[in-house]
């Protein structure tokens, strides 16, 4: 009897440890033990006197609304919990000078790219400039371009 007894006490600690880390990070927690949260970070990168970037990002669950960015470095960001299992998905539309682009900000390949904030939590940049869009892992970390307008 007092095998169950530990097993449910671990589980019991392991399930608090995972609560308390993800809660003290800012993320909301949603079900799924274990899984991790993320920061997403969209900085807007167009020169000050060019018009607003406009962007509207969306997963299958959440529409985050349209967000406009008025000035160069101002930022929009969010958070969210990773399903269990990985297969969570946002993508963005983006407005510019006439030009639009829509593209996954996070998946599942772009999860192991993004740099990590400690335990269960990780952080994921993109740049938007005028020639494109950029992706790092960290704010400080070299951006690669991945798209183009």
């Amino acid at each position: 009897m007092s095998y169950f007894k530990n097993i449910n006490l671990l589980f019991l600690f392991i399930f608090a440890l995972n609560l308390a880390l993800v809660t003290s990070s800012g993320l909301t927690p949603r079900l799924g033990l274990f899984s991790p949260g993320y920061l997403m970070h969209i900085i807007d990168n167009i020169p000050n006197n060019s018009p607003p970037l406009t962007l509207r990002c969306q997963s299958k669950d959440d529409d985050l609304g349209y967000h406009t960015l008025n000035v160069t470095g101002q930022e929009f960001r969010f958070k969210f919990q990773e399903q269990f299992g990985g297969g969570t998905l946002f993508f963005c539309h983006f407005y510019w000078n006439g030009k639009d682009k829509s593209f996954d900000v996070f998946n599942d390949y772009i999860s192991d790219q993004c740099g990590s904030l400690g335990v269960l939590v990780s952080e994921c940049f993109w740049k938007v400039q005028e020639d494109g869009f950029y992706f790092g892992p960290h704010q400080d970390a070299t951006f690669e371009k991945k798209y183009s307008w």
